[in-house]
């Protein structure tokens, strides 16, 4: 609680100083600034922005693109259990991998300390998974090992017009809040089932499409520099 008050104060005294300065805060055209999914005060989180690193550039005084990039690799190992001796076997394993890049550009309507922007932007996002489960079998006979690939794997591309308000702390700072009105496509990848000796099982998990209104739920944290 005593953090949270603080930073409370802090925010509040620096957004009174602030108002008090001649030039209108915020970010002029050249001007760089890394982005942070904002929590807010109860946790006084500042996470990835969308999962990923976001950067911000100012073209002009009223208008910025940012861009973000996800990158995620995971992998896990386990051997299998009471193994006898001499057999052989092979580990459990999975891995998934995410990857993932976006853009998106703001036209502003003032350069001021609240200014409220229009916008559209682009995602595309593809996840790649494999399992294999652990096995073992004695010397000379076949080690059936199953390998399933791309049970949650899908591409798609979301594309969306924005609407958002930014609020700048201070000359360096900002807050900003949007909603978008986009659509989504899916399109899951095929799952393969493989295991020797046995022909490979191909199933097919088709597409899904959406559109809406939606909102992050989280503040974006703009420092800039």
């Amino acid at each position: 609680m005593k953090k949270v008050a603080i930073l409370f104060t802090i925010l509040i005294l620096v957004g009174s100083i602030s108002f008090g300065q001649d030039i209108p805060p915020g970010p002029s055209a050249g001007s760089k600034g890394i982005l942070f999914s904002f929590s807010g005060l109860s946790n006084l989180g500042a996470g990835s922005y969308d999962g990923g690193i976001g950067l911000k550039l100012y073209l002009s005084d009223y208008m910025a693109v940012k861009g973000m990039v996800q990158f995620a690799l995971s992998s896990t190992k386990t051997p299998p259990n009471n193994v006898p001796a001499g057999w052989q076997s092979a580990d459990a394993t999975t891995s998934d991998n995410t990857f993932g890049v976006g853009g998106a550009i703001e036209l502003h309507f003032t350069k001021s300390r609240i200014s409220p922007y229009i916008g559209a932007g682009i995602l595309f996002g593809t996840r790649s998974t494999e399992e294999k489960n652990a096995a073992d079998a004695a010397p000379g006979a076949i080690l059936y090992q199953t390998t399933i690939k791309n049970a949650n794997g899908s591409t798609s591309i979301s594309i969306g017009a924005l609407l958002g308000v930014e609020y700048y702390v201070t000359n360096g700072v900002s807050l900003s809040a949007e909603y978008g009105l986009g659509f989504t496509s899916t399109s899951y990848k095929d799952v393969e089932v493989s295991t020797p000796g046995i022909p490979t099982q191909t199933t097919k998990q088709g597409s899904a499409t959406a559109i809406g209104i939606q909102n992050s739920g989280a503040l974006t944290l703009a420092v800039y520099f």
